[in-house]
């Protein structure tokens, strides 16, 4: 039971399914927190918005009621001398003077004929006894009637001595609709003028975005008019209509010094309608990704994972003597179907190789050749496989399909019917189809260089030759995180009357080790097991064909590095080659 759960935990599949629902998680995480980020900006953003509005209309109402203020002082100073005499002798005659009172009208209308008048003046005379009066136009026909009333009913000497003079606009209620009033008062004579709160919020109302109102409220926050209709009644106080409607509004409010302060309330819904369509688009994506990712977890066991895993259990049935490589049980993909054809040509060419018999003393050291050369060929294949595995857990399919294609092209090469001879030029297509599918396995690591003479490419050296010493620069050079590189020169040369291909393969590793390069010079490495094996192969190979010892230098760069030093001589055409090649293969 423990073996079964050890084994689940390793499976490609359960480890795919846990990566992506974990980078799944992270996402949906980013996406609301980027969600709640988003409304926070908007909601700041307006009410940065609503403040410069309300800077500029609470500019507005103190302008216009400064306005109404200096014309009133103007009447004021103009009259009061004038109207305290036409109150003194109203009262001694207990009637008044037409055109003393028509004197007093035209200060009044004066005033109120311009653009920028208030809704009404008024001069209250022996204090109360007359009373004369001039409305605006924004005054109805039926709120007169009220507001006469009440300008004679009010004492405006009584608010002076009360100590509310100190107040520059007083709210009053009359009727039901607040007024603003300001007023001065002379001895018996008060001089006023008045004007509607609903008069000052239509500076705003008219230029109000959709979705947004007004409110104006005294001093101690009654509401005295507002443009939404929601605030119940002009009783209510502005706290009470945040604790009723402050979920569905944004309220946001700004001192005016004269009388109160105005708030602008945002409508949530109208704001934040955009972000509502980018939630529901993370949702829908969101639930798509539920659906659509088991889709590709089963696209990908199906395609990628059961191919591979019947690769590998063939392998081992071919590991354990089983003559032929068997057939897949279905269908797969190309580059699949190509691994196995591969796979099958490789063990039939082992197989072959296997049950051959040689006839003569050359084909029995061709046959310990083939042997030496089968030991610096490592299961490659394998390795590959394990990094396929490890790129799909990236979901890089395009570098999966490449990899299958290079280790394609890799096998072919390396599992051919016998050892051979092979071109220069090919060994080299070799080796660079090598460092490609490393490339893949450590990107952005690697920097290699070839220069290659053009006469040398016809050239026969033995099969990886070059593949091995590079290969060696990837085991022993290559540092994870740091940059790799390998450069590799061939070229033609002549010694001592004979001509060679030199070859030098070199790296920016840490060379080799000075116990094992002393030892490799004085030959007392043939035979060990341990680093650097295919190394000592290479040098028994070159040993048993050209019957040279000389033919592998091993040094230290000076700067940094390994450098090997490769001479083959040009006798190809006195080499046995192989019978597939001699029948034109």
């Amino acid at each position: 039971m423990k073996g079964r759960r050890l084994s689940r935990s390793r499976s490609i599949v359960v480890r795919l399914y846990t990566q992506i629902t974990v980078i799944l998680v992270i996402l949906f995480a980013a996406l609301l927190l980027s969600n709640i980020y988003s409304l926070q900006v908007v909601q700041n953003h307006i009410v940065s918005n609503s403040e410069h509005t309300l800077a500029i209309y609470s500019e507005s109402i103190h302008n216009n009621l400064d306005i109404y203020a200096k014309d009133l002082m103007e009447v004021f100073e103009n009259q009061a001398d004038f109207a305290r005499d036409y109150g003194t002798q109203y009262i001694d005659s207990e009637k008044g003077d037409y055109f003393k009172e028509m004197r007093l009208m035209n200060a009044l209308k004066s005033k109120m004929s311009n653009n920028y008048a208030s809704d009404g003046m008024f001069i209250q005379i022996a204090r109360g006894e007359r009373l004369l009066t001039l409305f605006g136009n924004r005054i109805h026909s039926t709120d007169k009637v009220a507001l006469s009333d009440f300008l004679k009913q009010q004492n405006w000497q009584a608010f002076q001595l009360s100590g509310d003079q100190d107040v520059k606009w007083n709210t009053m209620n009359v009727n039901g609709t607040f007024y603003l009033f300001k007023f001065i008062t002379y001895e018996d004579v008060s001089f006023g003028t008045y004007v509607q709160a609903s008069s000052l919020l239509s500076l705003t109302s008219s230029e109000g975005e959709p979705g947004s109102s007004f409110v104006l409220t005294s001093q101690d926050g009654r509401i005295l008019t507002t443009t939404n209709s929601e605030v119940i009644t002009t009783k209510d106080r502005l706290q009470t209509a945040e604790q009723q409607l402050g979920k569905r509004y944004l309220f946001v409010s700004k001192p005016i010094a004269e009388f109160g302060e105005i708030t602008h309330m945002v409508a949530k819904q109208s704001v934040f309608s955009g972000l509502k369509l980018i939630q529901w688009l993370i949702i829908v994506l969101g639930a798509t990704s539920i659906i659509v990712v088991p889709l590709v977890m089963r696209f990908i066991a199906r395609e990628m994972l059961r191919p591979i895993l019947e690769l590998v259990r063939s392998a081992k049935e071919v590991e354990k003597g089983k003559p032929s490589f068997p057939p897949p049980s279905r269908e797969y993909s190309l580059e699949f179907m190509k691994l196995f054809q591969a796979f099958q040509s490789m063990v039939h060419e082992i197989t072959h190789l296997k049950i051959q018999s040689y006839e003569e003393r050359i084909e029995k050291s061709r046959a310990e050749l083939k042997v030496l050369q089968m030991q610096i060929r490592p299961h490659f294949y394998l390795n590959a496989i394990s990094t396929i595995s490890s790129l799909t857990y990236q979901n890089r399919n395009e570098e999966i399909r490449q990899m299958i294609q290079m280790l394609s092209r890799h096998l072919r090469y390396m599992f051919k019917a016998e050892l051979m001879l092979v071109s220069i030029d090919e060994e080299m297509r070799h080796v660079e189809n090598y460092i490609r599918m490393q490339e893949i396995r450590y990107p952005d690591q690697i920097f290699y260089m070839t220069d290659v003479e053009r006469r040398a490419d016809a050239v026969r050296v033995p099969q990886l030759l070059i593949q091995t010493f590079v290969e060696n620069c990837f085991k022993h050079a290559l540092t994870y995180g740091e940059l790799l590189s390998i450069f590799i020169r061939v070229n033609m040369e002549m010694i001592a009357g004979e001509t060679y291909v030199h070859i030098v393969i070199e790296d920016n590793g840490d060379g080799f080790p000075n116990a094992w390069l002393q030892g490799f010079q004085e030959g007392t490495l043939e035979g060990r097991e341990g680093e650097h094996v295919g190394v000592a192969t290479i040098r028994k190979t070159l040993q048993l064909l050209y019957k040279q010892d000389d033919l592998v230098m091993l040094s230290n760069a000076e700067s940094s590095g390994a450098k090997i030093d490769i001479r083959i001589p040009v006798l190809a055409e006195s080499i046995p080659v192989s019978r597939s090649e001699r029948g034109g293969a």
